[in-house]
């Protein structure tokens, strides 16, 4: 799928320096739970090779790279990868996932951030029939809270120490906010 100048395409073994980058990056390792950082680019290509395609076969998650599209008749994967997207926890019988995006530093923009997050819920709406898409944010992380509002997510709820950094493995509070593709903006 691409929109608002990004593309979103499934990984592949060539993203592994981004997804090595993205791994040892202090925010993601913070505002993320589970985020193992890759010893280097070798191990993020072995797990890239290995477990996205795993998840995507059993159902289970929808991993995908985020790129800055090349030009606008350029097939995927011709771009800058910028960053990550993913549905885990996928419940097709509840019809609902969770999504999470990550951007590099020098992306860090709310523009490109609210676009990959809408590209991604529409993914989930459009392609997995999903009826409702759940975030949680850190409640100290405004940044993922205003990106989230930005795109028609809902406050849903307060979860104290939902979460373990990966970082410092301290527990954050978080913000429960929903989507439901009426919503979507």
């Amino acid at each position: 799928m691409a929109a608002d100048g990004l593309v979103l395409r499934r990984p592949c073994p060539a993203d592994a320096a981004l997804v090595h980058r993205g791994t040892h990056d202090p925010l993601v390792r913070e505002f993320l739970q589970a985020v193992v950082p890759h010893r280097d680019t070798a191990a993020a290509e072995r797990w890239l090779a290995e477990v996205p395609p795993l998840l995507w076969r059993t159902g289970r998650a929808a991993y995908f790279t985020v790129e800055a599209a090349a030009a606008p008749d350029a097939p995927p994967g011709t771009g800058e990868p910028v960053g990550w997207a993913e549905l885990v926890n996928i419940d097709p019988a509840a019809a609902r996932a969770e999504v999470a995006v990550w951007l590099l530093p020098e992306h860090r923009r709310l523009r490109t951030a609210k676009a990959a997050l809408r590209l991604v819920c529409r993914f989930g709406f459009e392609r997995l029939g999903l009826e409702r898409i759940d975030a949680y944010a850190a409640a100290d992380n405004m940044p993922s809270q205003l990106m989230g509002a930005a795109i028609g997510f809902r406050r849903a709820g307060y979860r104290p120490g939902a979460f373990r950094s990966s970082r410092t493995h301290r527990l954050h509070d978080a913000v429960h906010a929903t989507l439901v593709p009426e919503d979507l903006c």
